[in-house]
């Protein structure tokens, strides 16, 4: 998958996640999902392409981590787990007295 379509993704809503998922062949797909889930950054990335995927396609691609991620994925309860709590502090500049 080329970066730039994996960085579209990140900055996309989920209706543009969606669109652009259904676009991808299911292998890829769940591939893709996998990859994310793997990765606790990318891990709500993750459940918004595994929400397009098949329990089958996705334990293809992770083995038993596709039956977690599947589940998981359908979860609201997970969902907000993993949504950002807080927000970074932003970077102040230290006056010298």
């Amino acid at each position: 998958m080329p970066l730039e379509m994996l960085s579209l993704l990140l900055r996309a809503d989920a209706t543009t996640v969606e669109t652009i998922s259904m676009g991808l062949p299911v292998a890829q797909r769940a591939a893709l999902a996998a990859f994310c889930y793997n990765r606790r950054h990318l891990r709500s990335l993750a459940f918004r392409l595994a929400l397009h995927c098949d329990d089958r396609s996705l334990v293809r691609a992770a083995g038993t981590v596709g039956i977690v991620l599947y589940e998981q994925s359908r979860d609201p309860a997970v969902q907000e787990d993993e949504q950002p709590r807080h927000k970074p502090k932003g970077i102040s500049l230290a006056r010298m007295a």
